[in-house]
C-alpha cells in the first residue's frame, strides 16, 4: 500500500465558503476564490436583517423571507439552500439574499460583536451541508493567507508564535481537499503551508511528543532559512523529530531522525503529524483554541501529489485519524 492508497480510506464532509455583505473590492474576492479553489467558494452579496425588528421582511409564520426566524421553532443555522434562494424584497426590487441576524447571534464561532445588522460586512461563513460551521472576517483571512505569500515562511519573516488559524480555516479539518500549485494557482498551496506551520507550532509549544514531517527533497530544510529555523526550534525543545524525503542533500546539525527514500511515499507526500506523548486522544479540557486542542490531543496533515502540482488530502484533530496516519508513517517509511 502507498500513502495515496491509504488516503483513499478517508472520507470527509463537503464544505463550502460563502461571503455575505461584501464591501471589499473584487480582487480580494478573487484571491479568496483562488485560495480555497473555485468550486468551493460561492459569493453572496446580500444583506443581514433583524427579523425581530423588520416586519416588512417577515411572512405570517414569523419567517424572514424563508430564513428561520422567531416563531419557526428552528434552532439550527442558516442553510446553504436559503443563502442561495432567499431574497429581501424592498418595494418592487429584489435586493439580494438575506441573513437573519439571529443566526449569527447563535454561533459562538462567528465574529459577531455588534447589535446593528447594518454594521456587519465582509463576513465569510463556512458551510457544511446545510449548516453554518464557522465564520471569519475577510480581514482575518487576509492576515492569515490572502495578503501573504510563501516567502514569509521560507525566509522566517513569520515566526512560529505568529501562526494562527482563523475559524474558517480551522473549520476545514477533516474535509478532503484538492489544491493546485503554481502555475495553476498562485495561492492554494499557501493554505497547506499555513496549516503545516501551525502543526509545527503545536509541537514546538508542547515541547514533547513526536513530530513527523515530509519535505519531498530533504535539501529544502537547509535551502529555506525559515524552515531550518523552525526545525531547530522544534527539535531543540525535546520533541522527537522525524524528517522524511529524497536524500538529495541531508540536513546537518539537527537533533532529528532522518528517513530517506525515493519511492512515491517519499517523492509525492506532504505530511506533518504531531503525536502527544500519551498518543492521540480527544482533548481532555474544553479547549478554547486550536493550539491547545492540538497540544492535548494531536493534529496532522496528510496530502499526496496525485499529478504534477495537484495535491489531495486532509488535515485533522481527530484522534483516530491522527493515530492511523502516524502509525502508517512509523511502520512504512
Amino acid at each position: 500500500m502507498t500513502l495515496e492508497q491509504f488516503l483513499d480510506r478517508f472520507d470527509g464532509p463537503e464544505r463550502s465558503v460563502v461571503v455575505v455583505n461584501r464591501t471589499d473590492p473584487d480582487p480580494v474576492l478573487n484571491m479568496l476564490a483562488d485560495t480555497f479553489g473555485d468550486d468551493a467558494v460561492r459569493v453572496v452579496d446580500g444583506r443581514v436583517v433583524d427579523g425581530a425588528r423588520d416586519d416588512r421582511l417577515t411572512d405570517g409564520a414569523g419567517r424572514v423571507n424563508g430564513v428561520g426566524g422567531a416563531g419557526t421553532g428552528r434552532t439550527g443555522g442558516l442553510t446553504a439552500r436559503e443563502l442561495a434562494t432567499t431574497g429581501v424584497v424592498d418595494g418592487d426590487d429584489e435586493v439580494g439574499p438575506s441573513l437573519d441576524v439571529d443566526v449569527l447571534r447563535r454561533h459562538e464561532d462567528i465574529p459577531f460583536e455588534c447589535g446593528d445588522p447594518s454594521e456587519i460586512e465582509n463576513l465569510v461563513l463556512l458551510m457544511e451541508g446545510d449548516e453554518v460551521v464557522a465564520g471569519s472576517t475577510l480581514g482575518e483571512l487576509g492576515d492569515a493567507v490572502l495578503f501573504v505569500n510563501s516567502d514569509l515562511y521560507i525566509t522566517g519573516s513569520r515566526s512560529l508564535p505568529d501562526v494562527d488559524l482563523p475559524s474558517v480555516i480551522s473549520g476545514l479539518d477533516d474535509a478532503t481537499f484538492t489544491l493546485r500549485g503554481y502555475p495553476e494557482s498562485n495561492r492554494q498551496k499557501l493554505l497547506l503551508i499555513t496549516i503545516s506551520r501551525f502543526i509545527e507550532r503545536v509541537a514546538w509549544t508542547a515541547g514533547d511528543g513526536t513530530l513527523r514531517s515530509s519535505f519531498q527533497r530533504l535539501s529544502r530544510i537547509d535551502d529555506e532559512a525559515g524552515t531550518r529555523e523552525v526545525y531547530e526550534r522544534v527539535s531543540g525543545t525535546g520533541v522527537d523529530t522525524h524528517l522524511y524525503g529524497v536524500p538529495d542533500e541531508l540536513p546537518g546539525d539537527l537533533d532529528a531522525v532522518i528517513h530517506a527514500g525515493d519511492d512515491p511515499d517519499f517523492t509525492d507526500s506532504w505530511f506533518v503529524v504531531y503525536r502527544p506523548p500519551e498518543g492521540p486522544h480527544p482533548a481532555e479540557s474544553d479547549p478554547k483554541t486550536d493550539l491547545v486542542r492540538g497540544i492535548e490531543g494531536g493534529v496532522g496533515l496528510l496530502a499526496v501529489e496525485t499529478e504534477p502540482r495537484v495535491w489531495r488530502g486532509f488535515w485533522t484533530f481527530d484522534a483516530d485519524r491522527v493515530s492511523r496516519v502516524n502509525r502508517y508513517i512509523e511502520r512504512n517509511l
